[in-house]
Order: C-alpha cells, then structure tokens, then sequence
C-alpha cells in the first residue's frame, strides 16, 4: 500500500501540537496560516536537497496533464517569421521552485509524451539563424505563461514540475471544484520522510515550541515525542 500524506493531516498534527503546548499569541492561529507556513519550509527544504545536485524524489512532481494554448498576434514575437505559429498557455502557471541553475520544470510536452525543448526567453531569437535545428519546436516563459513556437499547431500541453504552492496546482486538474477540501485531502507532494523536519521547522521557528524526547518519568518505556515551549 502506498502511504501519502495530505495538506489537511499536516495541519491537524501541528494545531494539535499547538494546542498541547498551551502558545500563547495575541491572535489565534489560522489554518490558512500553518497552510502557508507549510508550503514555505516545503519549499525551502526541496531547494535545499536539490542544489546539492540530487536527482528530484517524485514525490516534489505535480502534473497539470493539460493546459489550454491560443493562438496569439504574430506581431507579438520576433522570432515568427521562423514558425508557422506562435502559442501562449491561456491561463498563467504557478510558480516553480527555482533550482540550482536550471528551471522547476520537469517535463513540457505534448499529451501524447513528445517532449519539447524548454528554453530561456532570449535564447528564442537567435533560433531563426541556426541551419539544422531552426523549426525545431520551442518553449520559453514570459510573465508565468509559457509560449510555443511550432510549425505545426497544438492545442494542449502536459507539464509536469516542483512548484512553490502545491494546491494550485489543483486549479489546473480540478478547475470546477467549487471548495479547497479536494485539494486539501489529495496527496501533499512531499516525501514522509521530510514531514519532521518540516513540523519541527514551522514549530520552532515561528512558534518557539521546541520538539523533544521525554525522560521515562512513569517507567512505562513510551518515549513518544512530546512539546514544550521555551521560556
């Protein structure tokens, strides 16, 4: 059976902490907070593995598995005169968790898994001048939409990547869902392994509760992790 962990469970294991520790704030701490507190250190300690040159664990990977592209005024690019067309996403993407010299994407393609080069904006230009490869369908990134240029029309794309804020992610999949619990309740893309760090993080530096180990006080042999808050 595979094990996942969800958005929701995470927050309910840290207010329950919270709450056990007795913290005392001027005002109460949402959910919506420990949310975005969730996805900050997430994302901070996915960065930190990665630019250590890692390959990325699977469990960071979300696909969006089709967004919508549109035809946009030939005008809008210089490099057209190259392409028969020039495509733009219709709706902007969440951000990606930058890393170590290279893009947050994983896998940009078509739906049918032909894969298409992701290149940097400026290198888009000069593709018109190179003698092999100069209709070669290319991808680049203006202002959080992604752009084509291709010889041949398309109308979906498939992308797959470790973005900052995984339940966006769930507008692109689920764009009709009219509440947050479907994506709150899905899998939260972080591997089990990193959850502790993670509660500890969130814990102890924006609530001061240190995580620790209990003495064996009653002799029962249960050295289950307990909380406390620093004086």
């Amino acid at each position: 059976m595979i094990q996942f962990v969800t958005l929701n469970t995470i927050v309910t294991d840290l207010l329950e902490i919270i709450r056990q520790a007795k913290v005392s704030r001027s005002e109460p701490i949402s959910k919506r907070q420990l949310e975005a507190w969730i996805h900050q250190y997430r994302a901070l300690l996915i960065k930190r593995d990665l630019d250590k040159g890692k390959m990325p664990n699977p469990d960071y990977i979300q696909e969006i598995p089709a967004i919508e592209l549109e035809v946009i005024d030939a005008a809008d690019d210089s490099t057209v005169e190259t392409y028969t067309y020039v495509l733009k996403t219709k709706l902007a993407l969440p951000n990606t968790i930058d890393l170590n010299n290279k893009s947050g994407f994983m896998y940009i393609g078509t739906i049918d898994g032909h894969e298409l080069q992701f290149i940097p904006e400026g290198r888009s230009q000069w593709q018109q001048y190179k003698k092999y490869t100069q209709r070669d369908s290319l991808v680049f990134l203006r202002n959080k939409c992604l752009y084509l240029l291709s010889v041949t029309p398309i109308r979906y794309l498939t992308i797959r990547g470790v973005f900052e804020v995984p339940t966006e992610v769930a507008n692109f999949v689920n764009p009709n869902m009219p509440t947050r619990s479907a994506d709150i309740d899905d899998p939260y893309p972080i591997p089990i392994n990193m959850l502790p760090v993670l509660k500890e993080m969130i814990l102890k530096t924006e609530l001061n509760i240190e995580m620790q180990a209990p003495s064996d006080k009653s002799n029962d042999s249960q050295h289950a992790v307990s909380s406390n808050v620093e004086k």
